[in-house]
């Protein structure tokens, strides 16, 4: 075959250029019945947008804060957005509409009539597709409301499981606080602990006092020892029947007496660091001891009267002034003994008093401490409390869809543009068909004879 020209390309569809236009003609006329008889497709949208700042309110604010209005705005990278179409792009998001509105499937919604997309302006837009204008725009709305119930829906599970947290931390630390503040009352009831710094000042000034007391007490006993030896060498020179060595002033009762009398002043001395004078305790102990003392002297007198035979008057008051030094002595020699018991004892306790407070301090700090994180996980239940009733701002809806006037699909205009576009090509495509035909027409006839000939010469 030889090779067409230009020319000769554009002739034959000038040869047959009214068949092009019938074919382009019908081809419009098709199109626009086709599109007067296919029910139309109505697209709604809905515009919404996340906010860039998470809507926090803090409803326990401190006294100094105020809780301000901020206006909100979508991020301005696109990257922001994958998340959120990711969403409404699942199949959870999908059966909820598809509970709404029955008639749409599953596929339908996730494949063809729902579409997504992030505008110029950072905004999200919802295209819903539907023979019906209001079903249309009550779809696109839809997704949206479920967008915003289920990203509450997650905010409100995470608010709900620390709630629960938060109250059994609380009920835990609660029965800690109890049991720390039990082990403090015993262990101050126990020990006596209930003000250490006071009753460290009074041992403090008690331990003056009784040392004070010590050193006036070894004084007149030295004083009493000096009077007793000078009463004892004047008895001698009025009594030459008898060596001062041999007055000795002691008998198994009397030891007894004075191991009475030093119990009892040292319990006295005891009771005067931890009550007063006043106390029944202290009056009953009181008595016992001039009892004893009592005892004492007439036993010191028996001793003498039968160690000494006064020969006359100013013997029997030395014999007499004897027996009171020697009760003196007594006296103070229980005192010395009660004053120096008291004294270590309150050594002893002033020793304690520093492990007692350390002991004390920890105590109070694990109870102080407990306290603490009960007021503090309570103050943050309040608040989580308070956070769930509220539903926080997910999704701002900027635009509602509303039921669409003119259908989306089918374009009148559009696919009339189309069907001749198509008509013409087609007409090209007949010319060209047809050209080809008649020029390949005297070959095809050529082979059939050929062939015709071949089957005769067989026969």
């Amino acid at each position: 075959m030889k090779k067409n020209t230009l020319i000769e390309y554009w002739y034959v569809l000038y040869d047959r250029k009214r068949m092009s236009l019938v074919i382009a003609f019908s081809t419009v006329v098709t199109v626009f019945i086709l599109s007067k008889v296919i029910n139309p497709v109505y697209e709604a949208k809905a515009v919404f947008f996340v906010p860039k700042e998470p809507d926090v309110t803090t409803f326990l604010a401190p006294p100094g804060e105020t809780m301000a209005r901020v206006p909100y705005a979508p991020p301005v990278t696109e990257e922001a957005f994958g998340p959120y179409i990711g969403i409404l792009k699942t199949e959870t998001i999908a059966q909820l509409v598809q509970r709404d509105f029955p008639h749409k499937t599953i596929r339908d919604l996730m494949q063809r009539d729902i579409s997504f997309e992030l505008s110029d302006e950072f905004l999200l837009n919802v295209y819903a597709r539907d023979r019906n204008p209001a079903l249309a725009a009550g779809i696109a709305n839809a997704y949206v409301k479920y967008f915003r119930q289920l990203m509450d829906g997650y905010s409100l599970k995470s608010q709900l499981d620390r709630q629960t947290t938060l109250e059994e931390d609380i009920e835990v630390n609660q029965k800690r606080l109890s049991r720390a503040k039990y082990v403090l009352t015993v262990f101050q009831q126990k020990h006596k602990t209930a003000n250490l710094d006071e009753e460290t000042k009074q041992l403090i000034a008690m331990k003056t006092n009784f040392e004070t007391n010590l050193k006036n007490m070894q004084i007149k006993h030295s004083e009493n020892k000096n009077k007793i030896l000078a009463t004892k060498r004047k008895l001698k020179d009025e009594v030459h029947a008898f060596r001062v060595s041999e007055l000795v002033i002691t008998s198994p009762l009397l030891e007894k007496l004075k191991a009475q009398l030093v119990d009892i002043e040292a319990k006295m001395a005891s009771l005067r660091v931890e009550i007063k004078e006043s106390h029944p305790e202290y009056i009953i102990l009181k008595r016992n001891y001039e009892e004893v003392k009592k005892s004492v002297n007439k036993e010191i007198e028996n001793i003498l009267e039968s160690q000494i035979k006064a020969p006359d008057t100013f013997c029997e008051s030395l014999r007499r002034q004897l027996i009171n030094l020697y009760v003196e002595k007594e006296g103070i020699e229980a005192n010395i003994s009660g004053t120096e018991k008291t004294l270590t004892g309150i050594d002893k306790r002033m020793r304690e008093i520093s492990t007692l407070q350390d002991q004390l301090d920890n105590l109070a700090t694990r109870v102080e401490r407990y306290k603490k994180i009960v007021e503090t996980l309570s103050f943050n239940l309040q608040e989580v409390n308070a956070q769930s009733k509220r539903a926080p701002l997910v999704a701002i809806q900027v635009e509602q869809a509303t039921p669409p006037t003119k259908p989306a699909f089918p374009v009148m205009w559009l696919n009339l543009i189309v069907g001749f576009l198509v008509g013409i090509l087609a007409g090209v495509f007949y010319c060209f068909f047809m050209n080809y035909l008649e020029e390949t027409r005297g070959v095809r006839l050529y082979r059939l004879l050929k062939a015709i000939k071949a089957a005769e010469g067989e026969a």
